[in-house]
């Protein structure tokens, strides 16, 4: 049983991982291509494949927060080197900045809530929203005049194929119903259905 294949190593389990094949080469590896196999490691690999990521976690964060500090560093050395006057305006413009990116967000979720109502208003869920908000309310007002166009000639479709071929099985009302249909507004098609649901069977 010299022949028998021994369990995937470390390296073998993380090559895997990272799409890597297996090192063929070496007697020590089981080759299997069946994709519902499961990687095993010991506690001992297992506490150091964790302690290898959370490094590599708290190194990218560091390296970001490094960079986040080293551009603070760089833009007080550049105030530093200014007269007063343009550090003030160099301050006044970084202000003046932060503000309209601030009011811009305000400006943003005022938008989202006026959308929303007026989905609301126009009978269209409220998850619409993002499909119709617009940095301009005008924009948005029209795109949800678009939405509902589509939507109702979407459901007038749908309602219409539904009664295709079909004559409900109700007295005078129903065959009232049946000749007057291609008549009939979306509205008034949903409250014929919500007086009497059994008439479209």
């Amino acid at each position: 049983m010299a022949d028998e294949p021994k369990t995937p190593t470390m390296q073998d389990n993380i090559n895997v991982q990272n799409g890597l094949k297996p090192d063929v080469t070496s007697p020590d590896v089981k080759t299997n291509d069946n994709a519902d196999d499961q990687l095993t490691f010991t506690p001992q690999e297992f506490d150091s494949e964790v302690d290898k990521r959370i490094a590599k976690a708290l190194e990218t964060a560091k390296s970001k927060w490094n960079e986040e500090k080293q551009d603070e560093i760089n833009r007080a050395e550049q105030l530093a080197k200014m007269s007063a006057e343009e550090r003030k305006e160099a301050e006044d413009k970084a202000k003046a900045e932060s503000l309209e990116k601030r009011e811009k967000e305000l400006n943003m979720r005022e938008y989202r809530y006026e959308a929303k109502h007026q989905l609301e208003e126009n009978g269209l869920p409220d998850s619409f929203v993002d499909m119709v908000l617009s940095d301009d309310p005008a924009t948005t007002k029209n795109n949800i005049t678009a939405v509902r166009s589509e939507f109702d000639k979407a459901i007038e479709v749908a309602v219409t194929e539904r009664l295709k071929g079909k004559t409900p099985q109700v007295g005078g009302g129903a065959s009232q119903l049946n000749k007057n249909l291609n008549d009939m507004t979306l509205s008034e098609m949903t409250e014929a259905y919500r007086n009497n649901p059994n008439l479209l069977g």
